[in-house]
C-alpha cells in the first residue's frame, strides 16, 4: 500500500509533526513514525479518521489509484523477472508474496512464487496451490506457462503419473506459437523469426537429450536460462547423434 508516503507527504503539506498528528487521533508519535516508515499500518478502524483529517477518501490515502495503475503492476512484473533472472530466486519469492498481499487475484505472481521457490528446491503443498491456482490464469500464454510449470512442480513432488499426464494434455508442438506463428510471415520476417527462435529450441533439445537435471530443465524452459552456455553447432551435433544411434 502506498499509505507511508501519502501520510508523510499529507502531513507535511498541513504543516504538522508527527506528534501532532499522533495527538489528533489518539496514538503515539512513534505509531505515525512507523506509520510514515513503513514498518506498519494504522488499524483499520483508524483510517476513516486520517482520511476526513486529511479532507480526503479512504481510497486516497490508502493509494487504491496508483495500487490499480497498470503501470505500476507491470514494474511489480519487471522487478520479479529482473530478480529472477539474476538467479535471487528467494528475494523475487519473497517480493512476489508481499504484493500478492495487496494483489491477492493475480495469477502472474502466484506462478513466480511457486516456481521461485521450487528452483531453489522448496516444493511444497502450498507451492503446488499457488501453481495451480496460476494454472487457471484465463490469458491463454500465461496459463500455459503456469501448466508447464506445475508439471515441473508435481514431478519434483513425486507425483511422476500426475505430471505425465497434464504434460500430455497440451498442444504438439506443431500448434506452437514458434512453429505456427512463422507459417503466415513472407520469407524475409520468417527467416529473421526463426533464426531467432530456432537456436533456443534445439538448444531446448539438446538438454532434454542430455541433461536429467529438473532444475536446469526449469530454467532453460521456463526463463530461457542456462547453467552452462552450450553452442548452437553442439546442440545440432548432440540432436544428430542422438537420432543416428536411435537409427542404429
Amino acid at each position: 500500500m502506498m499509505i507511508a508516503k501519502n501520510l508523510r507527504q499529507l502531513r507535511i503539506a498541513k504543516s504538522i509533526t508527527q506528534e501532532e498528528l499522533a495527538e489528533r487521533i489518539g496514538v503515539t508519535g512513534q505509531a505515525v513514525s512507523k506509520w510514515e516508515r513503513d514498518e506498519c499500518y494504522p488499524d483499520i478502524t483508524l483510517l476513516p479518521g486520517l482520511a476526513n483529517f486529511f479532507g480526503i477518501t479512504v481510497d486516497k490515502l490508502i493509494g487504491m489509484g496508483e495500487i490499480n495503475d497498470d503501470t505500476v503492476k507491470r514494474n511489480i512484473a519487471g522487478k520479479v523477472s529482473e530478480l529472477s533472472q539474476a538467479k535471487k530466486y528467494r528475494e523475487a519469492a519473497a517480493y512476489a508474496e508481499e504484493k500478492l498481499k495487496i494483489y491477492p487475484d493475480n495469477y502472474g505472481l502466484m506462478y513466480e512464487i511457486a516456481i521461485n521457490l521450487a528452483l531453489v528446491g522448496e516444493v511444497n503443498e502450498r507451492t503446488i496451490k499457488l501453481c495451480e491456482l496460476a494454472a487457471e490464469d484465463p490469458n491463454d500464454k500465461r496459463r500455459g506457462t503456469a501448466v508447464a510449470g506445475l508439471c515441473f512442480l508435481y514431478k519434483m513432488n513425486n507425483e511422476h503419473e500426475k505430471a505425465a499426464n497434464l504434460a500430455l494434455k497440451r498442444q504438439h508442438c506443431q500448434e506452437s506459437r514458434e512453429l505456427l506463428y512463422p507459417k503466415f510471415l513472407d520469407k524475409i520476417k520468417r527467416d529473421e523469426y526463426l533464426r531467432k527462435n530456432l537456436p533456443r529450441m534445439l538448444i531446448d533439445m539438446y538438454f532434454m537429450i542430455t541433461d536429467n537435471d529438473i532444475a536446469n530443465d526449469m530454467r532453460s524452459i521456463l526463463i530461457g536460462e542456462y547453467d552452462n552456455h552450450v553452442s548452437l553447432e553442439k546442440a545440432i551435433d548432440t540432436i544428430k547423434e542422438f537420432f543416428i544411434s536411435v537409427k542404429d
